[in-house]
C-alpha cells in the first residue's frame, strides 16, 4: 500500500469527519475531496468504520507515543507534568483533525474496537497518575485524590476540542503555559499557604 496515499486518505477522512460530522459523511464524500473513484477508496479500505477506527487509532498513537517519551525522561515530576500537558495540547495543532475525530467519536466505534480505544485511554491517565504520584511522594505537589486529579487535567485539555483555533491569539505552546499555572497553582498553592502562615 503507498504509505503517502493512505496518510492522505486518512487525512481528508478526519477533516471531513469534524467539519460535517462522522455519520453525515458518505464514502463517496471521500472519494470526491481525494478525486478517485468510490470503488478506488475501497481499495484501501473496507467500511467506513474501519476508517474511523484507523484516525482513532493514529491520534491515540501519536498522543502515546509522547507521553511514554515523556514519563521514561528521568526528569522531575513537575517538569514532566509540564511537559505531558504541551504535548497533549500540542496534539491540537499537530494532529486536531484526528484528535478531534477522536474525541468525538469513540463512542461510534464496534464494542471491541471501542474497549481497546478505551484501554489505550486507560493507559493515557495512568501516565498522568505516575507523574502525581511521583510528585506528592517527592513533597513536590501536595497529596491529593489522584483519579480526580487526572479527569480534571485531561478534561481541561481535551476541552480544547470545543473551542481551540490555530488561527487565535495564543499558540498551543502559550495555552499549555496557562493550563500547566493552573495544574500548578492547585497542586502547590495550599500547602505553600500552610508553610507561609
Amino acid at each position: 500500500m503507498n504509505q503517502d496515499r493512505w496518510r492522505e486518505i486518512l487525512s481528508v477522512s478526519a477533516r471531513l469527519f469534524k467539519e460535517k460530522g462522522y455519520r453525515a459523511t458518505a464514502m463517496e464524500d471521500i472519494a470526491r475531496e481525494l478525486h478517485i473513484t468510490k470503488p478506488a477508496l475501497y481499495y484501501y479500505i473496507r467500511s467506513k468504520h474501519d476508517l474511523l477506527y484507523s484516525i482513532i487509532d493514529e491520534a491515540i498513537g501519536q498522543l502515546m507515543q509522547g507521553l511514554e517519551r515523556i514519563r521514561d525522561s528521568g526528569d522531575a515530576p513537575d517538569e514532566k507534568l509540564r511537559q505531558l500537558i504541551s504535548w497533549q495540547v500540542n496534539m491540537f495543532s499537530r494532529y486536531g483533525d484526528f484528535t478531534n475525530v477522536y474525541l468525538a467519536n469513540e463512542a461510534e466505534l464496534e464494542p471491541v474496537r471501542r474497549e481497546y480505544v478505551r484501554e489505550r485511554s486507560r493507559e493515557y491517565e495512568k501516565l498522568y497518575r505516575q507523574v502525581l504520584q511521583e510528585g506528592m511522594g517527592t513533597g513536590r505537589f501536595r497529596a491529593m485524590e489522584v483519579n480526580t486529579a487526572v479527569r480534571a487535567i485531561s478534561g481541561m485539555c481535551n476541552w480544547l476540542s470545543a473551542w481551540y483555533s490555530g488561527n487565535g491569539k495564543m499558540s498551543a505552546d502559550e495555552i499549555a503555559g496557562v493550563f500547566f499555572d493552573l495544574v500548578m497553582g492547585g497542586l502547590e498553592g495550599r500547602r505553600e499557604k500552610r508553610g507561609a502562615s
